[in-house]
């Protein structure tokens, strides 16, 4: 990814500090999978991170040590086998690369009732994710102050329980573990409920 187009996608992104490049190969060591060129670009540019992409398009981006920690804490591989979740709008949507298609494109999908038939492809590559993010005209989550800031906006009750996505009393600001716990106890009810109807 071009250096003057980072730092014009970039510009009111919080990115952590750079990885190392045996802190990469590390992780590719471990979790048996080989990182896409331009999201490795990325990391040395920051480890993750937090902020605007554009002005109205909240993105947090998961530290790369994160990763397959919060992939086995949100089970994916349960729910989503395939995906690698690298982060959030902060809303309820995860974002994440596709290593079932190659190249992997990144793809959006709930946190709760999270199933491979709700991907939602978004760009063919992290770079072109990162400049769909940038030309939304209205992002998915506005956040104005820092108390806000790596946290998950979650619905009391999930919409696709009939929770409603706009009611400001059915939301509620959780921190990465909280939101953790909540993501687990709906999307097990929502096992438990399709396999009473199966």
């Amino acid at each position: 990814m071009p250096q003057r187009l980072t730092e014009k996608l970039l510009m009111s992104f919080n990115c952590n500090h750079p990885i190392s490049d045996s802190a990469i190969e590390a992780f590719e060591l471990k979790s048996s999978l080989q990182l896409p060129r331009d999201y490795v670009d990325f990391l040395k540019t920051g480890d993750g991170g937090q902020g605007f992409i554009g002005k109205n398009t909240y993105l947090i981006l998961w530290r790369l040590e994160e990763i397959l920690e919060f992939n086995i804490a949100y089970e994916v591989y349960v729910d989503a086998p395939g995906l690698l979740l690298i982060g959030s709008d902060g809303g309820g949507e995860a974002f994440a690369f596709d290593t079932h298609s190659s190249p992997w494109p990144v793809v959006q999908i709930p946190f709760v009732g999270m199933n491979r038939d709700l991907i939602v492809v978004l760009a063919p590559d992290f770079a072109s994710f990162l400049e769909y993010l940038f030309q939304m005209p209205n992002g998915p989550r506005k956040v104005e102050s820092s108390p806000f800031a790596g946290k998950e906006i979650f619905e009391i009750k999930p919409v696709i329980l009939g929770g409603s996505p706009t009611d400001s009393a059915n939301k509620v600001t959780l921190t990465r573990e909280e939101h953790i716990e909540a993501v687990h106890y709906w999307n097990r009810l929502i096992r438990d409920l399709k396999e009473r109807r199966e």
